[in-house]
């Protein structure tokens, strides 16, 4: 049971490699950490790809040059047709090229070596390409497509790995009021803006009061974005409340210009609320919810949501931007 649940915990990788190749010996004993399986053609691999699909791909290009040219063609056209299938296009593919391998024989494919490595091959080099390839995968997946700030998974990942390590770090939920008012009125691509501006100005604020004050920031630091207008930082301690007020300080100066003249004169917006009547909405502010010392308070990440929808709702019954800090006693 637990040998069960260990494959499922690791990485999927599928192998594409001749069935006589001496490097399925480097497979086997090097990779353990993986769960993979090899395949004799790209053709094999193609369809266990839609049935279950793996983190990386690797791809011996011997095993596909050294067929016919008919069979040569047919699995680099799969190759074109996967990269280019919107379920697939996500897989990364690492291939082995020979040692003499020709690139200009590939400059009119349409398939990219974006990642490659040569033989002979040294298994310290692939086990190090395989765990790049994968961990930029994964966070290129899990990155908000507009500010590619890390999304929930490194969210949670990132909480869950500091409360391991017993890492005495502060968090600060950052929520936008009124934005989805603004929105409504001035379009999405204005609201984008706004997003842009403030996962901008969050991490610079936070970046330059961490290395003022010669933080380990790789140890300590950590800003995501939710989603919509939701953020998510996690710094030092000693930094956080400093790091909130600094953030609203300078977004209650510069969000007025995102609005038209007439709204700026009024100080707010004429909107339709949700259950569709007209309404006035303040200007945009924020309210940031703040945990201190929070592997003194919690002992799971799931905790923090619960203190954050808290926090959240007596900042919300304020006007204006506001920070909110959990008070509960840290003993």
């Amino acid at each position: 049971m637990n040998k069960d649940k260990n494959i499922i915990n690791k990485p999927k990788i599928f192998i594409v490699s001749d069935k006589n190749s001496p490097y399925n010996n480097v497979f086997k004993e090097e990779l353990d950490r993986y769960d993979f399986k090899i395949f004799d053609s790209f053709n094999q691999a193609y369809y266990s790809v839609y049935a279950s699909p793996p983190q990386l791909i690797i791809i011996a290009m011997n095993a596909i040059s050294g067929k016919d040219s008919g069979a040569h063609k047919k699995e680099i056209k799969m190759i074109n047709d996967m990269q280019l299938d919107n379920m697939l296009s996500n897989i990364p593919i690492l291939f082995m090229l020979p040692a003499d391998f020709d690139f200009n024989v590939v400059k009119d494919e349409k398939y990219f070596l974006k990642d490659y490595i040569k033989e002979p091959l040294d298994p310290y080099e692939l086990e190090y390409k395989i765990d790049s390839i994968i961990h930029a995968s994964k966070s290129a997946l899990d990155a908000n497509p507009l500010t590619k700030l890390p999304g929930n998974s490194s969210i949670m990942e990132s909480i869950k790995d500091k409360l391991d390590k017993d890492v005495n770090f502060s968090f600060a939920y950052i929520d936008i009021d009124n934005f989805k008012s603004y929105n409504d009125k001035y379009g999405f691509l204005r609201g984008d803006e706004v997003i842009m501006m403030t996962s901008r100005l969050i991490a610079t604020t936070v970046y330059d009061i961490s290395k003022t004050r010669c933080r380990d920031i790789e140890k300590y630091v950590f800003i995501g974005h939710i989603g919509g207008d939701d953020f998510v930082v996690m710094s030092h301690s000693g930094d956080i409340i400093d790091i909130s007020n600094t953030v609203i300080c300078n977004f209650d100066k510069i969000i007025l210009s995102f609005y038209d003249n007439t709204d700026k004169q009024r100080g707010y917006i004429e909107s339709y609320d949700r259950q569709k009547k007209m309404r006035r909405f303040p200007v945009m502010s924020l309210s940031i919810a703040v945990i201190e010392d929070v592997s003194k308070k919690i002992s799971h990440y799931g905790q923090i949501s619960e203190i954050v929808s808290g926090l959240k709702s007596i900042a919300k019954e304020k006007s204006g931007s506001n920070v909110i800090v959990d008070r509960r006693n840290t003993e």
